[in-house]
């Protein structure tokens, strides 16, 4: 067994899923300290990313499943 093909997949399919899951939070984490350039609005609201972005953080998420998916097939057929 190789282990760095154990590591792609334990690691892609483990990240893919945080990106899955947890969009609004890989935003909040990509973002932090960061000061918004619409500085306007309300006390205590979070700008933390449009529709567009979430779907895109979705999207990458299901690239890395389907690698790590890959790379544990390719293991156990191996």
């Amino acid at each position: 067994m190789d282990t760095r093909t154990v590591l792609a997949a334990v690691l892609g399919v483990g990240l893919g899923l945080l990106l899955l899951l947890a969009p609004g939070s890989v935003l909040t984490v990509q973002t932090a300290g960061r000061l918004p350039p619409d500085r306007s609005g309300e006390y205590g609201t979070d700008g933390d990313g449009s529709a567009t972005i979430r779907r895109l953080v979705r999207a990458v998420g299901v690239a890395l499943v389907a690698g790590g998916l890959y790379f544990g097939w390719q293991l156990l057929s191996a």
